[in-house]
């Protein structure tokens, strides 16, 4: 009886913290998109733009006047793969969001 506690406390233990683990390390592109879209209409200032990107800790942003960059990455849902999602922000002269476009690249480890 104390093996199968034992055994079923472990099972619990490990299946809590892959849980925990695939939580902070996976960059889900879908959720990115739709934080994107929902978040940052067209029309939104470059200052809530880059507001938005710095909150999620990328690994570069570099503002080059008409457009922003950011390179996000994480791993992907397998956790096998890096996961690299280049975002380029376009804006207007009143610098407005135009619109925005998404890269993504996998890389073997």
């Amino acid at each position: 009886m104390k093996r199968f506690f034992w055994a079923l406390l472990t099972l619990l233990i490990l299946i809590g913290a892959g849980f925990l683990v695939r939580r902070h390390y996976v960059l889900d592109s879908q959720e990115l998109a739709t934080a994107i879209k929902t978040t940052l209409p067209p029309g939104t200032p470059k200052a809530n733009v880059i507001e938005f990107i710095q909150t999620r800790r990328p690994l570069f942003l570099d503002d080059l006047g008409a457009h922003v960059k950011a390179r996000m990455t994480g791993r992907a849902g397998n956790l096998l793969y890096r996961k690299d999602i280049v975002l380029d922000f376009e804006f207007d002269t009143n610098g407005k969001l135009l619109s925005f476009s998404k890269s993504e690249y996998l890389t073997g480890l």
